[in-house]
């Protein structure tokens, strides 16, 4: 066993950390995007939703990074009522959170080897998040959205976290268990339902006929603003429109360079549907996105949407679509698995 110490470095900026090994340590536990410097470094600067202060924490080890975690101070804590909803309470307060709502896959990336190892540093990760809040005022602490199995879970049991889950996420893997991936998308529909393959067939044929063009390319901040209002006049049909501020989006996507492309679907000169999707080494994230009509011409430009979103993901060889939170039927029927995410919250006073 190692008798270095392990140390714990806290910075509000995230160019005041060492960047380098932030990223070896992100690729290494194989993090998704959304604990890239770059993605880090857009939403603190254009973040989506206000918060007080960023928090980056680092676990080091003879200068060497052992593990990171992205936090921030929010002035509300529990802006969707997920951990109120689950009898976590004081959520409503200012609360310092890992990583940030808008990431459904929160962990804390590490690199130590062996099971007692990382768990040593987990709970050095979880007790610096629990000085950290007392310190900055807050009256909570906690991690969300964690994923089902995840070891820091069992570390926040041990320690008398309240762990509870909160939302369900989905995911549609792109490869078999023995490693085996689709080679097209007709090998990927062909493991759906008959009936939502012939609909997703159909919807094909009626867009191509309609004249219908679909394309993947870079972010442009004209085509932002397209792409941001369908996405907000979707959300307003489920109240959240105001994830998706205008000014901040164009900015933020703009931010994340190679991180992120624009799917659109179009006739002729109008875009019917479009959507923002983040990239990793080995996800396609399906972000953000929205249409201006659920059916059209006896096609839905949302089905096609996801069409395109999937044939990309399968082209260029990722191993898993993330589909988010919520809408599960129109997860399921795409073949999408479900998988619980977890708030693990710090004692009170504790």
């Amino acid at each position: 066993m190692s008798t270095r110490r392990i140390t714990v470095d806290v910075t509000d900026r995230i160019d005041d950390v060492d960047t380098v090994q932030w990223e070896q340590v992100a690729t290494e536990s194989t993090a998704p995007v959304h604990y890239t410097p770059a993605y880090l470094r857009a939403y603190q600067t254009s973040p989506l939703s206000p918060f007080l202060a960023a928090r980056y924490v680092t676990v080091t080890e003879a200068g060497r990074t052992l593990a990171v975690l992205p936090c921030y101070l929010q002035k509300q804590g529990d802006p969707y009522g997920f951990l109120r909803a689950v009898g976590i309470e004081g959520a409503d307060g200012p609360a310092l959170l890992g990583h940030n709502w808008y990431c459904y896959d929160t962990r804390v990336p590490v690199r130590a080897t062996g099971p007692g190892r990382r768990a040593r540093v987990l709970g050095t990760v979880l007790d610096a998040l629990r000085d950290l809040a007392a310190a900055d005022g807050a009256r909570t602490a906690g991690l969300v959205s964690v994923p089902e199995g995840d070891p820091v879970l069992d570390v926040a049991r041990d320690k008398g976290w309240q762990v509870a889950p909160i939302v369900t996420r989905f995911q549609l893997p792109l490869h078999s268990g023995a490693g085996g991936a689709f080679d097209s998308y007709d090998s990927y529909l062909a493991t759906l339902g008959a009936r939502t393959r012939r609909t997703i067939r159909q919807y094909l044929r009626r867009a191509a006929d309609a004249g219908v063009t679909t394309a993947v390319e870079a972010p442009r901040p004209d085509l932002l603003r397209t792409v941001g209002d369908l996405t907000r006049r979707t959300a307003a049909k489920y109240g959240s429109a105001g994830m998706y501020p205008e000014s901040a989006f164009t900015d933020f996507v703009m931010a994340l360079g190679d991180n992120a492309r624009v799917v659109r679907v179009d006739r002729g000169e109008q875009t019917l549907a479009a959507a923002v999707v983040l990239l990793d080494d080995e996800r396609l994230h399906m972000w953000a996105g929205g249409t201006s009509h659920a059916t059209l011409d006896g096609f839905s430009p949302n089905y096609l949407l996801w069409a395109t979103e999937i044939r990309t993901a399968i082209e260029w060889r990722k191993r898993w679509v993330e589909g988010g939170r919520s809408n599960a039927p129109m997860k399921t029927r795409h073949g999408m698995r479900p998988l619980r995410l977890y708030a693990c919250v710090a004692p009170s006073g504790g």
